[in-house]
Formats: C-alpha cells, structure tokens, sequence
C-alpha cells in the first residue's frame, strides 16, 4: 500500500510540475547582458544580446531572413541544435506565416530588456500587436524567447563570442570615424532626438528603422542592420557604403514620417498619384500612397545629403538608382528642398516649418497631370525583385531534354511554382515561348541552357556562361550541385525584365527558388546555406560583371 502511495505521489507531483513549469521558468531570472558598443560623435554603435538571441532563435526555424551562409551561423547552429523543441521555434514560424516578419520581429526585441529576464520593457506599439494580430501573440512570444534564453543558456554563448562581436565594432567605429554623421543628420532637419543607435547583427539580412519613446518625451532612434560577409569571412564589420545607404534613410523616417502624417488632408488629396506606380510600389513593400510619399522624400533628402558630405557623383548615382526604382517623382522633391535649405539658411526654419510647402509639390504634380513622369522610359535596370512590377507574367519551361535526361521533374516543379505564386500569368513551354509575342511580360525561364530553347536563343547575350560541368561568371565556378539566379532586360522590351533560375544539371532546378533571393541581379548558391556569389553587374552599353 505505502509502494502504490508513492507512485500516487509521483505522477500528481509530475502533472502539477508540467502545469506550472511554464510560469516557473518565465519567472527565472538570468544575469543580464550588456550590448558591446562603441560611441562615434553622438552616434551608439552596438552588437546587441537581444538581437543576436532573436537570430538564433530564427536560425533555427525556418525563417528564411537571415543569414545562414558564414561562418557564424555554423557556431550558431552547433551550439543551439538540440533545441529546436523549444517554443519560441515554431511560435517563430507561426508568427512569420501571417506576416510577423522583417522588421517586426526586430523592432519587438527592442520592447523588451536585455538577455536576462527579456521582459517587456515599455507598451507594446499599435504597429506590432497589429502585426502580430494581437497582444496575446506578443505575450506568448515573449514568454517562449525567456523561456529559451534560460534553457540553452543563452548568455554562455553570448560570452564565448564577445571577442567576435569586439571586434566587429571596433572594425566598424574605425570605418565611420571620419565624421560625425549624425550632427550632418540633425543641420538639416534644424532638430534633434534624444539618442542615436545603430546595432549591428552578424546574421540580419537587410536594415530596418525605429523610433521608441524616452523618457525625456523626445525619441531613440534604431536603425538595425546587417553586415556583409564577402567583404571578410572571417570578421564582417559596417563598411562605410552599406552605413551611408542605410543611415540617413532609416534614421530619416523619424525626423519625416511623423511631419508628413500632420496632414492627412494632402495625402488624400494627391492620392491619384500612387495608381500609375502602384504594382511597382507594392513590389518593394510600399503599399499605400502615404508610405509612398515618405520614401520619396527621404531618399531625396538622402541624395541632398550625399551631394553636399559625400560627393556630386554619388548622389546623382544614388538619383538614378532611384528613378530605376520608380520613384519618379524625386526629382520635384529634390528641387523643393533646394528652396527649404535656403529658408533654413536665411530664415533658420525647421523641416516641421516647412513640410506644408514641401508637400504642395504633389498637389503640383497631380495638377498638371504628370503622374507617369517618364514611368514608361525607364529601361529594365533589376534587381531580381522588379521583375514582378508587372501584372502580366510569362513562366517558361525547358522541352529540349538531352540523352539520357529527364524533364519530368523539372516541368513538374515549375508548374507548381505557376499554380503558386504566377497563377493568373502564362505558363508555356520553351517551343511557344519562341513563337509568341511576349514583349508585354515579365519573363520567368526554368531549365539549363541547353534543355530550355528560349533561353538557348538568347545564349550569346547573356552575361554568363556554363559549359563543362562549369558557371563562368566572375570567375569559373565547378563545384557540384551549382544552382544560378539572375535577372535580366526582357530580349523583346528592354522596360521590362527576366527571371532566369538555371544549373549546370536539371536535376538541381527543382527547389531552385529555396534560397532567399530578390534584392540583388544574381545569385549563384549550392544551396540555401551556401551562397558562393551574389550582387550587381556593371550596366553600360551591356551587362556584365
């Protein structure tokens, strides 16, 4: 009687522990961390505990935005492996499947304390809960990131690469020590916030802004950002390109989206302006004309500010990245803020003052119905992602199958990349392709060189090549398994575009598009976690690297 009393015991002492186990470990507290950081003029340069614990976090579900092709990752991934049971894993792919995802996710860990307790630290924004459908999301992941941080032992993996992340702000406090960028920041907007922090991420893919409440009423400015590898694989740091194109554009949301909202009246009133660039807009993730209206203007400040610290040929660089980008209407912009720069010099105004005259271009604009703006000039310039600023799309699949070679699988795959993604468009064979007028479409082709005829016709122009078992591209690339992504004008209406995704076999095009891809021209990969080469070609006369 006494064995089978014991055996009671255990099992409600078991079922009460599994009940209460959650809370108990949302109550544990573990020592906390502190950023590694480094202070450039009024500008905080850091690698922050918080950041790095999301991005394990992310490493290990299938969230697709981060970086997972160094070196670092690798360390991430030993250490963390055996805990993907945990909850904060598929809450992570929950979260990401209805759109928590980017920039949100990012801005949510600054809500919270540091690597410790990683508790909530201020009221969550009206932006996040919508973003997370709901405060009750927020919560529980909040409560699965703590509860991982305490299980894995988070801040022992934090200690064992805190030389790494040393040295990566140390390598990026040198590269921007020139200048204080940020007095430059607040001269031309005759304004200030309370502090100015950059943090750096080793695994972040992109740069995301924020701003958060201080306690002085005024605002901390985030811009979160990534680093890139290929610079040193061994020691990634923020060169001074990437922290320019990032920089004022982040940090400049603050100072001009909170002004621009004042008046709600202007943006409806020009709102027309927004359909002629709509699909091309929402392309980049600017999906309404107010959003729309923000970046117009921020980039133009951006190229003001390049022009008069960096240099004229940078900023009239940067003014036709922009108008390849279809942001047509900058160049009225530009030259309104020509006018606030001299007010500002003569009259001592601040960019507040002058946003009502600053937002009357529009209204210009719309009135003498120049909406297109030279839209329809615009040569095909990429990256990958501007092929889709079309609503008709063509997907082309190979037909030319060599001895021995099958195209069952590869056919297979590309029409279920139509029926997913590319429905309402075309989906037709190479053989068609050769014979229909497809200079109103954005081009997707499937298949090797070879197995695909349309694209064996445009052979000869193409920036690349691939012959004995081999991609030619800015060198000679063998290894197995090669897999190249890369865009290019359409061959019948250079305003438009095509999307190759080729290999050297057509064995490795099914699960071709598993690799993120979008921001830039091309992209040659074995698989998603090895990346060999990605970037921009040069455009002149032809494309080439």
């Amino acid at each position: 009687m006494k064995k089978n009393s014991t055996k009671v015991f255990a099992l409600i002492f078991i079922a009460v522990m599994n009940l209460f186990l959650p809370q108990y470990v949302n109550s544990l507290t573990i020592p906390s961390l502190e950023p590694v950081r480094k202070q450039v003029g009024k500008l905080n340069i850091s690698v922050d505990p918080r950041l790095e614990l999301l991005c394990a976090i992310q490493g290990m579900s299938d969230y697709q935005y981060i970086q997972r092709d160094n070196s670092y990752f690798n360390a991430v991934k030993s250490y963390f492996a055996s805990f993907t049971d945990l909850q904060a894993i598929p809450i992570t792919n929950k979260l990401a499947g209805i759109g928590f995802s980017y920039d949100a996710p990012v801005a949510f860990m600054l809500y919270l304390t540091c690597s410790g307790e990683c508790k909530p630290r201020l009221p969550y924004a009206d932006y996040l809960i919508k973003r997370a459908q709901g405060e009750q999301y927020l919560n529980e992941y909040q409560q699965a990131i703590h509860e991982f941080a305490v299980k894995t032992n988070f801040n022992q993996f934090w200690k064992q690469h805190k030389s790494f992340y040393n040295q990566i702000i140390e390598l990026s406090a040198f590269e921007l020590s020139e200048m204080d960028w940020i007095f430059a920041l607040e001269k031309y907007f005759n304004s200030s916030h309370n502090s100015y922090n950059i943090i750096i991420s080793p695994l972040l893919r992109g740069g995301y802004g924020f701003s958060i409440p201080a306690e002085n009423g005024k605002k901390d400015l985030y811009a979160c950002l990534s680093l890139d590898w290929k610079r040193n694989d061994r020691i990634p740091f923020l060169n001074r390109s990437d922290f320019l194109f990032y920089l004022w554009h982040e940090f400049g949301h603050s100072f001009v989206n909170p002004e621009v909202e004042k008046y709600p009246e202007i943006i409806e009133r020009t709102s027309a302006l927004f359909k002629p660039i709509q699909d091309k807009m929402r392309n980049q993730a600017y999906g309404d004309w107010n959003i729309c209206m923000n970046e117009h203007i921020i980039r133009a400040i951006n190229i003001r500010l390049t022009g008069k610290y960096i240099g004229q040929a940078e900023a009239d660089l940067l003014l036709k990245n922009e108008l390849n980008n279809s942001f047509v209407y900058i160049e009225p912009v530009l030259e309104k803020l020509k006018k606030y720069e001299e007010k500002r010099e003569k009259e001592g105004i601040t960019f507040s003052d002058y946003v009502p005259d600053l937002l009357q271009v529009f209204d210009s604009i719309s009135q003498t119905g120049c909406e297109a703006l030279a839209l329809s000039d615009l040569p095909f310039s990429g990256p990958i992602n501007n092929i889709f600023q079309t609503n008709k799309t063509a997907v082309i699949y190979p037909t030319n199958s060599l001895p021995g070679e099958s195209l069952e699988e590869t056919q297979k795959y590309v029409k279920e990349i139509h029926n997913r993604f590319f429905k309402k468009g075309l989906l037709i064979p190479d053989t068609v392709a050769l014979k229909t007028d497809l200079s109103g479409y954005g081009l997707i082709v499937y298949g090797t060189i070879e197995s695909n005829l349309f694209l064996k016709k445009q052979e000869s122009q193409l920036p690349f090549k691939i012959k004995d078992h081999t991609i030619i591209a800015d060198r000679a690339y063998a290894e197995s398994g090669l897999k190249f992504i890369t865009c290019l004008p359409n061959p019948q209406n250079e305003k438009l575009g095509m999307v190759i995704y080729t290999a050297i076999s057509n064995k490795d095009i099914p699960d071709i598009n598993n690799v993120f891809h979008g921001p830039e021209d091309y992209i040659l990969f074995i698989d998603r976690n090895q990346v060999l080469k990605k970037g921009f070609y040069k455009k002149a006369d032809k494309w080439e690297f």
